[in-house]
């Protein structure tokens, strides 16, 4: 008789496997967020509440590994890398919390005050990224240079991830990683998955909407130089929609004269936010090791809600209920 596909969380503390322990598990995958993990445990004997009790900040590294899983030798792992914990509670069940970023650094509780001269966003993620014990993965060619940028009443990563949305750029922290990425270049890779419509990879009926209240056509920046005395103006078209929607006027910050474009850069970075959940869906599907922040799926036989859509937001769960994913996902933009 062939083996019953299964699903696992494998989960290390103080050196030891402890996935005996683990009734439930999940494991959310974010983006602009820190990845995180939760456990339930077993705890018998109380051994949890003495002994192997968690002290805030101590290490766990945790894998999911499927086994037989779309057909028999389909036997896969994934290392989700190392978390420190920084939440445990106890009624009649044992839960910790832990998350990717150090919660023994400052790096996302601590304020600031900081002004950085004359350094590129790579450089300010490459210091940030250093003093918490990370490897920054810089994903992209855009790469901004400030002559001044002020760190005001902010965290490290408050201050690192608004940056990088300024201009239209994303942050990611995830397996000893900080990765800063264009979501755009992701969005043009391929679909991993097609999500048909009564197939039996879909638990439920996603959630799709369509919000229209704020559909913007184009976008004007504009800065004015007090030094020149001398407005500036950036400007971004969307394509393929035509003269639907309003123009959407901002005035920004501009970076610094040797940074190009930097206008006509924060002008397309400010339409994609505003439009970006113009068409969203939320879903839950049948566990795999295949779906994570970052990658695409198509949707059919849902009639105009139908088409590529990027998740953004993914969380693994394993128990009692077998293995399952819940998605946050926004419709694939056209051209930008």
């Amino acid at each position: 008789m062939p083996d019953a596909r299964r699903a696992r969380a494998r989960v290390y503390y103080r050196g030891r496997d402890i996935s005996r322990f683990v009734t439930d598990f999940s494991y959310t995958d974010n983006y602009d967020q820190t990845d995180d993990i939760s456990l339930t445990l077993a705890d018998r004997d109380g051994s949890w509440l003495k002994d192997l009790f968690p002290k805030t900040g101590e290490i766990l590294r945790a894998n999911i590994e499927v086994l037989d899983w779309q057909r028999q030798g389909d036997n896969r792992l994934i290392f989700l890398g190392e978390f420190e914990v920084d939440d445990v509670g106890y009624s009649d069940v044992f839960t910790v919390g832990a998350v990717a970023v150090p919660i023994t650094s400052d790096a996302r509780s601590e304020k600031k005050n900081r002004a950085w001269r004359k350094i590129s966003l790579s450089g300010i993620g490459g210091d940030i990224a250093g003093s918490i014990g990370l490897a920054l993965v810089y994903e992209t060619d855009i790469d901004p240079f400030y002559d001044t940028a002020d760190q005001n009443d902010k965290s490290d990563l408050e201050f690192l991830e608004e940056l990088c949305k300024a201009d239209g750029l994303r942050m990611k922290i995830t397996a000893g990683q900080l990765i800063i990425f264009e979501e755009c270049k992701y969005e043009q890779k391929p679909e991993v998955a097609t999500i048909i419509r009564g197939r039996a990879n879909i638990i439920g009926d996603p959630q799709f909407r369509r919000n229209s209240k704020a559909v913007y056509k184009d976008c004007e920046v504009s800065y004015f130089d007090p030094k020149t005395d001398r407005t500036y103006t950036g400007y971004f078209a969307a394509p393929n929609v035509g003269d639907v929607g309003h123009t959407l006027r901002l005035r920004e910050s501009f970076n610094s004269e040797s940074d190009d474009m930097n206008l006509d850069r924060k002008a397309k970075a400010r339409l994609r936010e505003n439009i970006l959940y113009e068409w969203s869906c939320g879903a839950n599907l049948v566990g795999d090791l295949i779906y994570f922040s970052g990658v695409n799926l198509v949707y059919e036989g849902w009639g105009e809600f139908d088409g590529k859509y990027h998740v953004a937001s993914c969380t693994h769960s394993i128990g009692g209920g077998g293995y399952s994913i819940s998605l946050d996902q926004h419709r694939c933009l056209e051209g930008y």
